[in-house]
C-alpha cells in the first residue's frame, strides 16, 4: 500500500496536512548547512514526520519529543504541545497512489486511557496488540502470529540507528534469531504459524536454560547425583548408630528426682548443721556450769561467810545453807539447759539417717543418669541426621528441577527438530524466492554504485539467517546508505512480481552522506518504481540539477516548524 497523506490536526485546526506523490518525496529542511539543528540545537521537525508515519503504526512515539541520546531531558514544549491541544495524527493509505479503490485510514492521539484515540478505518483499538495486530490484517492481509506488524514495517522507516546501519538486520539489538527468521521468511512471502510455535518454543527454551544456570550454581545434576549417595551412605550410618542406643525413657524424671534430692540433702545438712551447734552450746553450757560446781572452795566460802557473821550478827541463814542453795541453783540451771538434750539428739539421729539415705538415692540416680549420658550423644546423632535429611531434601528438589528441567528441554529441541524439519522442507522454495529476489538486487546494486550485491541464506540450528554479500568489501556510510536503498527498492520489486503483501513506501532518514550522484541515480530510480521514496533532507545537500519544486511535499524552516511552534 502506498502512503497518501499525512495530517496533523489540533482540534479542529489543521495544523499540516501533506500529500504523498509515487516516486520520490522530499522533505526539506531550508536550514542552512552551517546553522542547522546541529548548531542551533534547535530542530524544525523534517525526521519527525518519519516518527509520526511510525507513530500511526503503533510506535510509542518518544522519539517525536525526546531525542534518543537525551532520553532524560525530552523536548516538553512539543510534549505538552501534543497532549494539551489534543494533537491527532492521522495517515491514509491507499493502494493505487493514481487511482485507489481502497483506502486505510490510521488515526492517533498522545492522551492516555480513556481519551486514547487510536484508529484503524474509525474503529477505535484502545489495546496496543489488538490495534497492530489490526493493522497486519487490513495491510498484510494475514492472520499469522509472528512476525509482528512492527517488525514487518521496520525496513520501511529507516530513521534510527540499527535500520540505517542494517540491511536487513533492522530489529532491535535483542531480538533473537528465530524472530528474524519468522521476519525473513515472511519477506520472501513464506509466511506459517510454524515459525510463531518456534519462537514460543525457543522463548520456552531460552528461559529453560536460564533456569538450568542458576541450577549450575548449586551444582550439576552428576554432582547432585554424588553428594545424595554420599549422604544416603551418611543417614544409613547415623540410623545405624542409633538403632544400638538404649534409651532410658525416664531421663527428664530422673534429672528432676536427683535435683530434688540434692535439694532435700541441702536443707537436711543445713538443719543438722544448725541442731549439732545447738548441741556444742548445750554442751559447752553444761560443762562450764559443772565446773563451777566442782571449782568451788567450800572453806574459803566458809571463812568469808564467819567473817561477816562476826561483822554482822543478823546474818539469819548458815553457811551449809547458803551452799546448798548454791547448788540447787546450778541444778535447777544444768535441768533447764540440758533438758531439749534428748530431743536434740533423737532429731539429729533422725536427719543423720535422713542424709544418709538422700546420699544413696543420690548416688543411685547419679549413677543411672550417668549410664543414661549417651541421651547426649543420641541426640547429636539425631540433630545430625536431621541435617543430613533436610540437606538430602534439598538435593531431591535439586535433582527433580534437574530432570524437569531436562525433559522440558529435551521435548521442546523434539518439537524444535520437527518444525526445523518442516521449514527446511520448504529450502527450495526458500532458496528459488532468494533467487527471484537476487535479480532485482543485483540489477538494483549495479545501477546505483556499478556494483552487484546478493542476498544468500546460512542456516544453523536456530534456523534461517539472510546475509548480503558485498563483494567489494564494507562499503563506506555513502555507500551503505546506497546498498539499503538498493535493497529497499528490490524489495518492493520482488514483492510486486509475487503479489506478496508489501508497503510500496520507503522512508529514509540522514542521506546527506550520500555523493551528488549516488542521490541522483536514487532520485531517478525512485521515480521508476511504483514505489514512494520519502527523504528527509537539507535544501544545500540536495544536488543543484534536482528540481527540488518538483519533488518537495514539504519545505521546514526554522520559521516554518512542523507543529508551527518555537
Amino acid at each position: 500500500m502506498f502512503l497518501e497523506n499525512l495530517k496533523i490536526e489540533k482540534r479542529s485546526e489543521i495544523i499540516r496536512d501533506i500529500t504523498f506523490r509515487k516516486g520520490i518525496n522530499f522533505i526539506v529542511d531550508e536550514t542552512p548547512e552551517n546553522q542547522n539543528q546541529q548548531s542551533t540545537g534547535n530542530n524544525v521537525g523534517k525526521t519527525t514526520v518519519l516518527r509520526l508515519v511510525d507513530y500511526c503504526f503503533g510506535a510509542d512515539g518518544k522519539n517525536i519529543y525526546q531525542d534518543t541520546e537525551f532520553k532524560k531531558q525530552p523536548n516538553t514544549t512539543v510534549e505538552n504541545f501534543l497532549k494539551d491541544n489534543e494533537v491527532i495524527i492521522s495517515i491514509t493509505l491507499v493502494d493505487d497512489i493514481s487511482n485507489p479503490t481502497k483506502k486505510v485510514l490510521i488515526r492517533r492521539n498522545f492522551l492516555p486511557r480513556k481519551r486514547k484515540i487510536q484508529e484503524v478505518d474509525g474503529q477505535n483499538i484502545i489495546n496496543d496488540k489488538d490495534f497492530e495486530h489490526r493493522l497486519k490484517e487490513v495491510i498484510f492481509n494475514t492472520q499469522v502470529r509472528e512476525p509482528r506488524f512492527r517488525q514487518i514495517i521496520s525496513k520501511n522507516i529507516r530513521d534510527e540507528k540499527n535500520k540505517m546501519g542494517n540491511i536487513v538486520r533492522v530489529l532491535n539489538s535483542f531480538a533473537s534469531n528465530e524472530v528474524y527468521e519468522a521476519l525473513f521468511l515472511f519477506w520472501l512471502g513464506i509466511g506459517t504459524d510454524e515459525l510463531a510455535e518456534k519462537q514460543r518454543l525457543s522463548d520456552e527454551k531460552k528461559r529453560e536454560e536460564q533456569f538450568q544456570r542458576r541450577l549450575k550454581k548449586e551444582g550439576e545434576l552428576s554432582l547432585i547425583v554424588q553428594q545424595l549417595s554420599f549422604l544416603n551412605d551418611k543417614i544409613e550410618e547415623l540410623e545405624k548408630e542409633k538403632r544400638t542406643f538404649s534409651i532410658n525413657e525416664n531421663y527428664s524424671t530422673d534429672v528432676d528426682d536427683l535435683n530434688n534430692v540434692k535439694l532435700s540433702l541441702n536443707k537436711a545438712s543445713s538443719e543438722l548443721s544448725r541442731l549439732e551447734m545447738r548441741k556444742s552450746l548445750i554442751t559447752e553450757s553444761k560443762e562450764e556450769l559443772e565446773k563451777e560446781v566442782t571449782k568451788l572452795d567450800v572453806s574459803h566460802v566458809a571463812s568469808l561467810y564467819n567473817k561477816a557473821k562476826s561483822l554482822i550478827p543478823e546474818i539469819q541463814a548458815s553457811f551449809e545453807e547458803t551452799v546448798r542453795f548454791h547448788n540447787e541453783l546450778i541444778v535447777e540451771k544444768l535441768e533447764y539447759i540440758t533438758k531439749e538434750l534428748p530431743e536434740l539428739e533423737q532429731s539429729i539421729k533422725k536427719l543423720r539417717n535422713e542424709i544418709l539415705n538422700l546420699r544413696t538415692k543420690e548416688d543411685d540416680l547419679s549413677e543411672k543418669l550417668q549410664k543414661s549420658g549417651v541421651t547426649e550423644d543420641l541426640e547429636r546423632i539425631v540433630i545430625d541426621l536431621n541435617k543430613q535429611f533436610e540437606r538430602k531434601g534439598n538435593l531431591d528438589e535439586q535433582k527433580r528441577l534437574w530432570e524437569s528441567s531436562n525433559e522440558k528441554l529435551s521435548r521442546i529441541d523434539t518439537e524444535l527438530i520437527s518444525i526445523n524439519q518442516g521449514i527446511s522442507s520448504k529450502d527450495e522454495l526458500i532458496q528459488s524466492r532468494i533467487r527471484d529476489f537476487n535479480k532485482y538486487f543485483s540489477e538494483m546494486s549495479n545501477r546505483l554504485y556499478g556494483e552487484y550485491y546478493l542476498l544468500s541464506s546460512q542456516i544453523n540450528d536456530k534456523g534461517y539467517n539472510l546475509i548480503v554479500t558485498n563483494v567489494e568489501g564494507n562499503p563506506s556510510t555513502g555507500k551503505k546508505k546506497g546498498q539499503i536503498a538498493a535493497f529497499d527498492f528490490a524489495y518492493i520489486q520482488f514483492a510486486d512480481a509475487l503479489e506478496i503483501e508489501h508497503l510500496h513506501f520507503i522512508m529514509h532518514d540522514q542521506l546527506e552522506n550520500i555523493h551528488d550522484n549516488q542521490i541522483n541515480t536514487i532520485v531517478q530510480v525512485a521515480n521508476s518504481l511504483n514505489a514512494q521514496f520519502i527523504v528527509p533532507l537539507l535544501r544545500d545537500k540536495i544536488p543543484e540539477n534536482i528540481d527540488v519544486n518538483q519533488y518537495e511535499i514539504l519545505s521546514l524552516s526554522q520559521t516554518q516548524k512542523l507543529f508551527k511552534i518555537d
